[in-house]
């Protein structure tokens, strides 16, 4: 539920007193409201200049699911950055912010609207895509020999009846390989697993079918 960021409640761990005080004034200067508990908070800023501080994000995510956490005093550097958002901060203010800059983070948190730079988004993509990869990678290493042989002839276009007749193999049981296979891979259709074998070999090089045939010229 979106708040009127009058309303907004603003948690804060921050060790150092002078530090705190400094951020309560100024984000009650914005019109926004710091609570002494942040499972009463709407948006938590978490001090990461701390020794436990990416820790401490780690497990506030854990115990408080749906919380809006924001890194606070985070340099603009891939490497910092990315270790916050994967300990569970939904964006981050830089060490160089202004005041100003501070409650206008907070405000885009309140309304899941999290901020990062267009570098880190495009590291993001990149990150989550290989995750991706990686999944379907491991997947592909639950299917037996047999049914890597099935997934690959139906990503030649090849039908139920055209599979048993290259495998020398019954129609029903074609059937019960491309079940197994697409459960296997966690999707529900023919074209979903061919595309999945399309995205493996693309990341992954040619299929040692198609190396042999390149080498003897076919």
């Amino acid at each position: 539920m979106r708040r009127d960021h009058s309303t907004i409640r603003v948690g804060l761990l921050v060790e150092v007193g002078v530090y705190r005080e400094a951020l309560e004034h100024a984000l009650a200067h914005a019109g926004l409201r710091v609570v002494a508990r942040h499972d009463d908070a709407d948006v938590v800023l978490v001090d990461v200049t701390l020794p436990d501080g990416i820790e401490t994000l780690r497990r506030i995510s854990a115990e408080t699911r749906g919380l809006r956490l924001l890194a606070l005093a985070v340099r603009d550097v891939e490497a910092e950055v990315l270790s916050c958002i994967e300990a569970g901060a939904v964006g981050y203010i830089q060490h160089d912010a202004s005041l100003e800059e501070l409650a206008d983070e907070v405000r885009r948190a309140a309304r899941d609207e999290p901020f990062a730079s267009p570098h880190i988004v495009a590291k993001l993509m990149r990150r989550v895509a290989a995750l991706s990869a990686d999944g379907n990678q491991q997947s592909f290493e639950e299917l037996t020999s047999r049914e890597l042989e099935v997934v690959e002839l139906i990503e030649q276009g090849l039908s139920n009846k055209e599979i048993a007749a290259r495998l020398s193999i019954a129609v029903t049981t074609v059937k019960n390989h491309v079940h197994s296979i697409l459960e296997k891979l966690k999707v529900r259709r023919r074209g979903e697993a061919a595309s999945l074998v399309r995205g493996s070999t693309a990341s992954n090089g040619p299929r040692s079918d198609e190396v042999t045939g390149q080498a003897s010229g076919r």
